[in-house]
C-alpha cells in the first residue's frame, strides 16, 4: 500500500493541511493568516503561495466550556507517568456550538478572513495559485457529561447526551442529531458566502481515538455521521495519536469511519517509545498521511522540550528519507502562532525552520545535518551538580 496520496482529485488536490488553533475570544485576522497563505521574503513581501489546505479548530468556547473531548487531570502526557484523562466536566452546549459557527462563518469569521487574505495576496503573488484552497472545520465533541445541551430546532426538546436517564442507544442518537445539525449549518452558512477562493473540503473529528463503553458509543456515531457528511458532499478528517489501538483502527479506516487520516508520530513529545521510521511505515501500510509536529511553547507537561529543535530537524529529514514529503499528504501541527513568530525570530534556527517548512511544503527540502538538543540554564546547572 502507499501513503494517503498527495494532490488527489477526490480531495481537491490537498497536499499540506495546516492546523490553525483559534482563540474563541479573539477572531482570526488577515495579518495572522497571511503567514500561512503565502511565503514572505526577507522584506516581508509575499513571493509565493504556502499551504493549500487549512483546518480551523478551537479547544474551548469563550464561556470556558470545552469543545475538545477530554481533559488531563494528571501531571504527565498520555502514555507517561500518572496521565489520567476524563470526559470534560464543562461540556459545550448549543449556545457554544452557535458561537463556534459564528467564529468560523460569521461576517468577520475565520473563513471570511481567509478569503480576504487570499484575495489580497492574489494581486501580488506572480505564481499561479492553482485550485481553490481547501478548508476543514472541527466538529465539537458531543460530551456524555452534557445532560442539557439545548434544542436544535423548533419543537425539539433539549438534547441529552448522557446515559443517566436513558439507554446508551437513545443518548447516542441525540449526540448524532446534534452533529448532523452542525454539519448542515456549516454547509448552509458556507454556501451563503459564495466564496471565490475557498473549497469546503470537510469536517474534522477532534477526538484522537474512537471509544466505546457502557456510557459512550463513538463507533456507531461516527459510521452514521459519515453517511450524513457524504450526503452533504463533504469528507471526514481524523488525526489520531500514535498507539497500537489507533494504528489498528487505521487498518481499514476508509471502510468505516473517515476519508482522510493523518497519523501523529508523537516523536516530538515523548522521551522514548516513539519512532519516525515506525510511524512512517505504519501510515504507508494503511493509506494514511503523516502529521508534522512542532511548537515554540505549549502548556503541556512535555519532558523533552529542550530537544524540540533537534527532533524537528529529524521530522524534516525523515520526510525525505521515508518519502512522506512528496509521496504523502501531510498535516502540520505547529502549536499556536508559531509560524509567524518563527519568521521574526531572533534564534537563527527558528528562522531557518520557517524556510525549511516552506521548502518541505514545496517538496524541495534537502537533508540537513542533525542538531544537538539545547538545554536551558537551569537544567544545565542541575547537570553540573
Amino acid at each position: 500500500m502507499s501513503y494517503l496520496p498527495p494532490a488527489a482529485e477526490q480531495f481537491n488536490y490537498l497536499r499540506h493541511l495546516i492546523l490553525l488553533y483559534g482563540n474563541a475570544a479573539r477572531p482570526w485576522t488577515e495579518e495572522e493568516l497571511l503567514y500561512y497563505v503565502v511565503h514572505l521574503d526577507r522584506h516581508g513581501n509575499p513571493d509565493d503561495w504556502f499551504f493549500d489546505s487549512f483546518l480551523f479548530l478551537n479547544v474551548a468556547a469563550a464561556s470556558g466550556n470545552d469543545y475538545c473531548a477530554d481533559i488531563n487531570v494528571g501531571t504527565t502526557m498520555a502514555g507517561e507517568g500518572d496521565f489520567f484523562a476524563r470526559c470534560s466536566p464543562r461540556p459545550a452546549n448549543k449556545a457554544d456550538w452557535d458561537a463556534l459557527l459564528e467564529f468560523y462563518l460569521g461576517r468577520d469569521g475565520a473563513l471570511v478572513m481567509l478569503e480576504r487574505t487570499i484575495e489580497r495576496c492574489a494581486r501580488c503573488v506572480k505564481q499561479p495559485r492553482g485550485p481553490k484552497r481547501n478548508v476543514v472545520v472541527m466538529l465539537p465533541y458531543p460530551h456524555i457529561t452534557q445532560r442539557s445541551f439545548g434544542s436544535i430546532a423548533d419543537g425539539w426538546l433539549s438534547l441529552d447526551f448522557s446515559t443517566q436517564r436513558q439507554k446508551l442507544s437513545a443518548a447516542t442518537e441525540q449526540r448524532l442529531a446534534a452533529e448532523m445539525w452542525m454539519v448542515d449549518e456549516i454547509v448552509r452558512r458556507f454556501e451563503d458566502h459564495r466564496f471565490e477562493h475557498l473549497h469546503l473540503l470537510g469536517v474534522y473529528w477532534m477526538f484522537e481515538t474512537v471509544y466505546r463503553s457502557w456510557e459512550v458509543d463513538d463507533h456507531w456515531l461516527l459510521k452514521e455521521l459519515r453517511r450524513h457528511i457524504h450526503a452533504r458532499g463533504l469528507k471526514f478528517v481524523w488525526i489520531p495519536f500514535w498507539s497500537t489501538y489507533n494504528v489498528h483502527l487505521l487498518d481499514n479506516y476508509q471502510d468505516y469511519y473517515f476519508d482522510l487520516a493523518f497519523l501523529q508520530p508523537n516523536y516530538m513529545f515523548y522521551k522514548t517509545g516513539k519512532s519516525l521510521e515506525h510511524a512512517a511505515r505504519a501510515a504507508r501500510e494503511r493509506g494514511a498521511g503523516i502529521e508534522m509536529e512542532y511548537y515554540l511553547e505549549l502548556p503541556e507537561p512535555i519532558a523533552i522540550q529542550d530537544e524540540r529543535q533537534a527532533r524537528f530537524r529529524e521530522y524534516l529529514n525523515a520526510g525525505v528519507t521515508y518519502g512522506y514529503m512528496t509521496q504523502s499528504a501531510c498535516a502540520h501541527f505547529q502549536g499556536v502562532g508559531s509560524l509567524a513568530r518563527m519568521y521574526r525570530h531572533e534564534d537563527p534556527i527558528e528562522r531557518e525552520f520557517y524556510e525549511d517548512i516552506y521548502h518541505f511544503v514545496k517538496g524541495d527540502y534537502r537533508l540537513k545535518p542533525n542538531l544537538k538538543p539545547k538545554f536551558d540554564s537551569v537544567k544545565s546547572e542541575e547537570l553540573r551538580r
